[in-house]
């Protein structure tokens, strides 16, 4: 049980977020939910996921998912005056999080080598999709772009079948997301040690290929890798997809009493075709979808049902009992659900509380100045009176 006089793991940690759309903002959402103060620097534009999902209703749940629990100042870097207020910012924050592309932050005069000499023990987490040097830096790059450059959306294609398409999940973004908090804490206790803080250079396309637990294959020069985790029609008009490759899910079925159906004298892809065949057999052969996963579990394979993404994802027996939803509410006060953070320490709690709202575009201007640098509301209200900071209407 989570001791509930216990602190939050990263409270008491400042995080000045300059970054947009997913692969900054999800690691700022997690250093949120692990307590540390964020405070997204957002454009009067808005971060562009604020217009991306349900419209009409209250923000987006893209934005609202990504960056829930955050503080919010609306500050437009292409004022004058705006520069001093992000470094005396960054004089008092612990980590500074962006994802431009690079050198953007060095034409706003807010680079590393500006940073750093304000603050010498700042963490700076820099994720773009090609690196901070090279000679593709100056790419666009949002997650497709790597998932494609990186071969994995050829490999799926060849793996099934079928056309080349992109995943419905932002694989690049998120994994760079969490990697770059790997690096933070890294970097983090180096400067707890030395005093002298870095900067993190993460590059997208590096991430998707150290996280790619298949990479071995064509790096050993062993591709196609064998079949595995076929989806197989299951009663009861379900679908279930058998974690295994065929030829051991064949030597389990053949050994529980499955027939060889492979005629006298045939070649091999005629064997693996007609036991193919006979394995879809079997499992559509059962009188129900539970008594086909009591067999499997008996056969010890694992085994998930193929459930339709929505209402039936969430209700998953582990989602439900785990909390995976909290209920909280848009910028206007109406009820929404998001995603909960997913860890649970024996000690410290995490994650957001119900009824928790995404901060409107420069809500807390006047109390995160206050409360970061000791400003006035008249000093502030000089300052959005110049343009410098906004708010939304």
């Amino acid at each position: 049980m989570t001791d509930p006089s216990a602190t939050y793991p990263l409270e008491g940690l400042k995080v000045l977020d300059f970054s947009r759309v997913v692969a900054g903002p999800f690691a700022t959402r997690m250093l949120s939910d692990l307590g540390a103060e964020v405070l997204k620097v957002e454009p009067p534009e808005g971060d562009l996921t604020r217009r991306l999902g349900r419209q009409g209703e209250g923000v987006s749940g893209f934005y609202l998912q990504n960056n829930i629990g955050k503080r919010n100042i609306c500050l437009d870097l292409k004022t004058e005056g705006a520069r001093d207020i992000a470094l005396k910012l960054a004089e008092k924050a612990d980590i500074v999080v962006e994802n431009f592309r690079p050198g953007v932050m060095e034409r706003f005069g807010l680079g590393w080598d500006d940073l750093s000499a304000v603050n010498p023990a700042l963490v700076m987490l820099s994720i773009s999709g090609f690196g901070q040097q090279g000679p593709e830096r100056g790419r666009a790059a949002y997650a497709p772009i790597l998932h494609a450059e990186s071969g994995q959306l050829a490999r799926q294609a060849q793996i099934i079948g079928g056309p080349v398409g992109d995943y419905q999940l932002s694989l690049a973004d998120t994994y760079s997301s969490l990697h770059g908090l790997v690096g933070v804490f890294a970097a983090l206790r180096v400067a707890e040690k030395t005093g002298i803080g870095q900067q993190i250079d993460l590059a997208m396309i590096n991430v998707i290929h150290a996280t790619d637990d298949y990479a071995h294959w064509a790096l050993d020069g062993i591709w196609p890798k064998p079949e595995e985790s076929v989806v197989w029609d299951a009663p009861e008009g379900q679908k279930v997809l058998i974690s295994s490759d065929l030829k051991w899910l064949w030597h389990l079925l053949s050994r529980d009493g499955v027939a060889d159906p492979t005629p006298e004298g045939a070649d091999l892809a005629s064997k693996i075709a007609s036991r193919r065949q006979a394995i879809a057999d079997w499992v559509r052969g059962h009188d129900s979808f539970d008594a086909l996963t009591a067999q499997l579990d008996a056969l010890n394979l694992a085994w998930g049902r193929v459930r339709d993404f929505g209402e039936d994802s969430f209700s998953q027996p582990s989602a439900v009992a785990r909390d995976v939803l909290v209920d909280v509410e848009d910028e206007r006060g109406e009820p929404r659900r998001t995603v909960q953070s997913p860890y649970r320490f024996s000690q410290s709690p995490s994650g957001i509380d119900t009824g928790a709202r995404p901060s409107k575009r420069g809500e807390n201007n006047a109390e995160a100045l206050a409360d970061w640098l000791g400003m006035s509301e008249d000093e502030v209200s000089a300052l959005t009176q110049a343009g410098v900071l906004q708010t939304e209407e």
